[in-house]
C-alpha cells in the first residue's frame, strides 16, 4: 500500500513538474504557432488521450484546438461547426462521460476498433465571462482517470490565458494599423485640402489682379471721357446764359452758331466713350467665355 501511495505521488510529482516547464513555455509564446509547438512537446507528458478537442469563445465564433498526440492544429470556426454533445454543454454544462464516441471528433485520424473500450469524456468550464469546452478520448491503454481533471484544468486555464492574450493583441494590432491607415489618409485628404486651398488663393489673387486692372482701366476711361464731355458742356451751359442777354439779331448771328458746334463736338465725344465702353464690354464678355 505504501509503495503504491508513493508511486502515485511520485507520478503527479512528475506530472507538476511536466506542467511547470509547459506553462513557462507557453508565458515566453507570441503566436498561436508557438503555442501549438510547446504542445506538442509538453502535453502528451501531462496527459493521457488518443485525441483532445477544445473550443474557445471568442466574441460570434470560437478559437478551435484539436490534438491527436503530435498532431495538433488550431483555427477559428463559426457556431455551426460544434457538435451536439457540445451545444449541450454550452446550455448546462454537465460534464459528460460516456461510451458514444462521435465520428466528428476522431476526423479519420483514429479509428474506434483501434481503441479497448474508448470513453469519450467532455467539460465545459467558465472563464472570465467565457466557456471553454473540452472534451476527450481515452482508453483502457490510455487511460483517463477522475485524478487527472485538475491537471486538465490547469492546462485549459493556462491555454486560455495565452489565447486570449493572443487574440486582443491581434485585436490591438488591427485597430493599430486601421488608425495608422486612417491617419494616412486624412494626411493625404489634408494635403489635397492645402493643395486646393493654395490654388484658390492663386485663382483669387489672378482675379483680383484682373479686376483691379480693369477698374483701373475703367477709372481712366471714365476721367478721360468726363474731361472731354465737360468742356462742350460747359459752352453750351455759357451760350444758353447768355441767350437771355443778347438781343435776337445776336443770338441768331453769333451764339447759334457756337451752339451748334458745341453740340455737334458734344454729340461727337458722346458717341467716342459709347465706342470705348461698348469695346469694354465685348472684351469682359470674351474674359468670361
Amino acid at each position: 500500500m505504501a509503495t503504491l501511495t508513493n508511486n502515485i505521488a511520485q507520478h503527479y510529482r512528475i506530472t507538476y513538474e511536466a506542467y511547470s516547464k509547459f506553462a513557462n513555455g507557453i508565458n515566453r509564446c507570441g503566436t498561436i504557432s508557438e503555442v501549438i509547438k510547446d504542445l506538442r512537446l509538453h502535453l502528451k507528458y501531462l496527459l493521457n488521450y488518443h485525441a483532445i478537442r477544445m473550443l474557445l469563445q471568442q466574441e460570434d465564433e470560437f478559437l478551435f484546438l484539436s490534438a491527436f498526440r503530435n498532431d495538433i492544429s488550431c483555427r477559428i470556426i463559426s457556431k455551426t461547426a460544434v457538435l451536439a454533445f457540445e451545444e449541450q454543454l454550452l446550455k448546462d454544462g454537465v460534464p459528460i462521460k460516456t461510451p458514444v464516441i462521435p465520428q466528428e471528433i476522431l476526423k479519420g485520424k483514429l479509428s474506434l476498433e483501434q481503441l479497448q473500450n474508448p470513453e469519450l469524456w467532455a467539460w465545459s468550464f467558465q472563464k472570465n465571462e467565457r466557456k471553454v469546452l473540452v472534451s476527450l478520448v481515452a482508453d483502457e491503454n490510455t487511460p483517463f482517470a477522475y485524478g487527472d481533471v485538475e491537471i486538465l484544468k490547469l492546462v485549459t486555464d493556462c491555454l486560455e490565458a495565452k489565447f486570449q492574450e493572443i487574440f486582443l493583441k491581434n485585436q490591438l494590432a488591427e485597430k493599430n494599423a486601421s488608425l495608422a491607415d486612417a491617419y494616412k489618409t486624412i494626411k493625404l485628404k489634408n494635403g489635397k485640402i492645402r493643395e486646393i486651398v493654395e490654388n484658390q488663393k492663386e485663382v483669387i489673387k489672378e482675379r483680383t489682379r484682373e479686376i483691379v486692372q480693369k477698374n483701373e482701366k475703367l477709372l481712366h476711361i471714365s476721367a478721360l471721357n468726363a474731361h472731354n464731355v465737360r468742356e462742350p458742356l460747359s459752352r453750351i451751359q455759357g451760350i444758353i446764359q447768355l441767350l437771355e442777354v443778347f438781343d435776337d439779331k445776336t443770338c441768331r448771328e453769333e451764339l447759334f452758331p457756337k451752339l451748334v458746334t458745341s453740340v455737334e463736338e458734344m454729340d461727337v465725344v458722346l458717341k467716342e466713350v459709347i465706342e470705348m465702353a461698348s469695346q469694354e464690354l465685348v472684351k469682359l464678355k470674351a474674359e468670361k467665355i
